[in-house]
């Protein structure tokens, strides 16, 4: 008798007890049209799981899923939130599918499922009905999810062979570039037709400008915008090295092939290598042979302060001159007066030969923990890439497993694209090792004994590097005041010119780093402190 009356005290079933007042919610989803348009549509997955319920008894207290457009482009949110749903609303018992590869068909379906469970939530499928508590009704499942998975893997590998063939027959894959518009873009890639728009005559500028090497992509830039262009500063460098511009594919599906494309070209091939021969700090590659005079090193490095026009260089009876090139600026000065000038500049960057053990160290101390920082920024550059390299990995394979429609992948797709070519463009100008960094110094030390005189006894081309390499945005000359001067100067000169000016003030070598690190100018730019 007692025993009776302590029945109420005994532990309830779990799982297996199925009554009319259990609550759950309905999950629906299709990954392509014809889904859409058979027997697994939205609606049917739908009706079929309201009769499921209603034959088990269960209340359905929500749909998630949607319609087809929704369920189509809003998949990945939709499946959050019902997730998100069922663990904060008390009391549902399960998740109604129509099968079990519509709740998921990834690897992670078990372990979500299980998740699930541990808070008491089922799986249930309509078309494949299971005790999900038992271990033979779990391994069926498993089993299930496995198939889902693998068919995933295949199709996801058929697709890929079959972009990779037509990226191989001329024929672009993805979204095309900035100044071209796709007019068949929700037809297969063979069937495309690739029209230049305004902005293709925009990129065309760019490439000309370029290639002219009287401006650097700033100036560039800033000329095309002023046109009517979007092109953004970030973004050039990436266009540049695009050869889709040039009627070329090329393709990380396709590693190190170049394949004749059938779409139009924007421009020449000749055009893409003379653009893609001048370097970021113009002049340099992009000066024609013959115009390399040893008697003009500043010819397109110089600027007029007054109308930031480029000084071209000429030779008339027997003497150099410098003048402007753009319309409406008639500044024509001799060369050799501009060259001692310059010479001049490069001499507020030199140190006496007796100061270089005390400023060796010192210098070396004061410049790295400067650059830990530009360190812990290329480092942070490097991560945010890799993530959105892997979030393209995710979002093409959601698109080759079509749960996801081009029209979503191609706009995501560009967006991480522009990102990572944003991010690249600052890593290419925070090249900086540490391994040889000491020796760098050391070099550059050497360097800045002599340097005016190392100048002035260079050739052409030596001279060109010298001075890109002390002033990175070249220099402007002003007549008027007849002086040579620049808004940018390489940290490793700006540095050694300020610790000499400090140790003139002050003779105790135990005080230069202080007096270093309170005078020092700012940040000159990211650009390497050395680069031989």
């Amino acid at each position: 008798m007692k025993i009776a009356q302590l029945s109420d005290f005994a532990k309830k079933q779990k799982g297996n007890s199925w009554r009319n007042t259990e609550k759950v919610v309905i999950y629906t989803r299709v990954s392509t049209r014809e889904q859409a348009l058979n027997n697994t549509s939205l609606e049917t997955q739908r009706k079929s799981c309201e009769k499921y319920a209603l034959n088990k008894g269960f209340t359905v207290i929500k749909n998630f899923g949607g319609t087809y457009g929704s369920a189509k482009t809003d998949e990945r949110k939709e499946f959050k939130e019902l997730l998100a749903y069922v663990k904060i609303e008390k009391g549902i018992s399960a998740i109604i599918v129509y099968s079990y590869d519509r709740f998921s068909r990834s690897e992670n379906a078990g372990y979500i499922t299980g998740g699930l469970e541990k808070i008491g939530v089922k799986v249930l499928s309509v078309i494949q009905q299971m005790d999900v508590t038992s271990p033979s009704g779990k391994l069926h499942r498993s089993i299930l999810f496995a198939f889902g998975n693998y068919d995933n893997e295949q199709r996801k590998q058929k697709s890929m062979a079959g972009m990779i063939e037509n990226l191989r027959n001329g024929y672009w894959v993805a979204a095309p570039p900035l100044g071209y518009t796709n007019l068949y873009r929700k037809e297969k890639a063979n069937k495309h037709k690739y029209i230049i728009n305004e902005e293709g005559k925009y990129v065309k500028l760019g490439f000309e400008l370029k290639a002219e090497g009287k401006l650097n992509n700033v100036e560039i830039v800033d000329r095309l915008r002023k046109l009517g262009s979007k092109i953004e500063y970030k973004s050039f460098p990436r266009i540049l090295t695009t050869t889709f511009y040039a009627g070329k594919i090329t393709h990380a599906m396709i590693p190190g092939e170049i394949i004749e494309g059938k779409h139009p070209a924007i421009i020449s091939e000749d055009l893409f290598l003379r653009a893609n021969s001048i370097d970021n700090t113009i002049g340099l590659k992009g000066i024609p042979k013959q115009a390399k005079k040893d008697e003009l090193p500043l010819k397109i490095f110089l600027r007029d302060e007054i109308s930031n026009s480029h000084f071209t260089g000429y030779k008339s009876k027997g003497i150099f001159y410098y003048k402007t090139v753009e319309n409406g600026t008639k500044v024509n000065v001799r060369a050799e007066k501009v060259n001692k000038l310059f010479a001049n500049e490069l001499k507020c960057f030199e140190f006496r030969k007796e100061n270089n053990e005390v400023f060796k160290e010192t210098l070396t101390e004061v410049l790295m923990e400067k650059l830990q920082i530009r360190f812990q920024e290329k480092s942070n550059l490097e991560k945010q890439r890799t993530v959105l390299i892997n979030q393209i990995g995710k979002l093409e394979e959601r698109y080759v497993l079509e749960d996801i429609d081009k029209s979503l992948y191609l706009k995501y797709r560009n967006k991480f694209e522009l990102e990572i070519a944003k991010i690249e463009e600052e890593l290419s100008q925070t090249q900086i090792s540490s391994s040889n960094f000491e020796k760098a110094v050391e070099k550059g030390m050497k360097l800045a004994q002599n340097l005016s005189q190392t100048w002035l006894e260079a050739d052409f081309m030596d001279k060109r590097k010298l001075q890109e390499l002390v002033f990175p945005e070249g220099v402007v000359y002003n007549k008027q005041e007849n002086r040579v001067r620049t808004f940018r100067v390489n940290t490793l000169f700006s540095s050694i010119a300020e610790l000499e000016r400090v140790s003139e003030g002050n003779k105790k070598s135990h005080l230069l780093k202080s007096g270093l690190s309170s005078h020092l100018v700012a940040g000159t730019g990211i650009e390497p402190v050395f680069a031989p």
